[in-house]
């Protein structure tokens, strides 16, 4: 038996060669091309450490004077060992970092003051040794007129970047290291921040060479 079925697609394949035309099958939809899509997604920003820290009141040092100064909220940060924008930040923006605990002295002259800190395991913070094992960092040593170069360098910063501190005692001390060309007695501004909140600005005179302890706090 012949089999006209193929008999019929023979012929329609001739009649395409022969015509050099395309045959679109009945019924057949072509796809349409392709379409690429650009979209640009933001990253979401990386987590706000949260503290949640009790501290007590500072005990200060004799002729350490508590400075009564307000702050504006929302307002500017300048660099000068406040903080000036009341959110619990010092001197935000200005290239040291801030954490459950912050710490901030500056002054008013090109001397080279140096901050100590003792923290609750007995180590102490300074020039010397920049890092605690309690997570305490020394991010800024400024030398005054000693270092002109020196962006910010008549304020010195340190700060814990873990969200809960150590608990125990912490002490901190200014040392007049130098008068770098004849600074003499210098007015310093130490500002003390835990768990997102100032808990004491300060005012104190030292004169070239003079240590003090100018305060203690305590976490339980």
């Amino acid at each position: 038996m012949k089999n006209y079925a193929i008999d019929i697609v023979i012929a329609l394949a001739g009649v395409y060669l022969l015509s050099g035309c395309a045959v679109r099958a009945h019924g057949y939809v072509e796809p349409p091309p392709p379409v690429t899509i650009s979209a640009q997604v933001d990253a979401p920003p990386p987590p706000t450490i949260q503290a949640s820290v009790q501290v007590g009141q500072p005990t200060l040092a004799t002729g350490v004077t508590v400075i009564q100064s307000s702050c504006t909220q929302g307002g500017p940060d300048p660099c000068n060992g406040l903080d000036d924008n009341c959110n619990g930040v010092i001197d935000e923006g200005c290239g040291y970092q801030s954490g459950a605990i912050q710490i901030t002295s500056a002054w008013n002259t090109g001397a080279d003051i140096d901050m100590y800190v003792t923290d609750p395991s007995g180590t102490v913070i300074s020039y010397q040794n920049t890092q605690s094992p309690t997570g305490g960092f020394l991010d800024h040593d400024a030398r005054g007129n000693c270092r002109r170069d020196q962006a910010n360098n008549r304020i010195e910063n340190i700060f814990w970047n873990s969200p809960q501190p150590p608990s125990g005692a912490y002490r901190v001390k200014l040392h007049y290291w130098g008068e770098c060309g004849g600074a003499g007695p210098t007015l310093t501004t130490l500002s003390i921040a835990v768990g997102g909140r100032i808990i004491g600005q300060y005012n104190v005179t030292l004169a070239p060479s003079q240590e003090l302890e100018i305060a203690q706090f305590s976490i339980p």
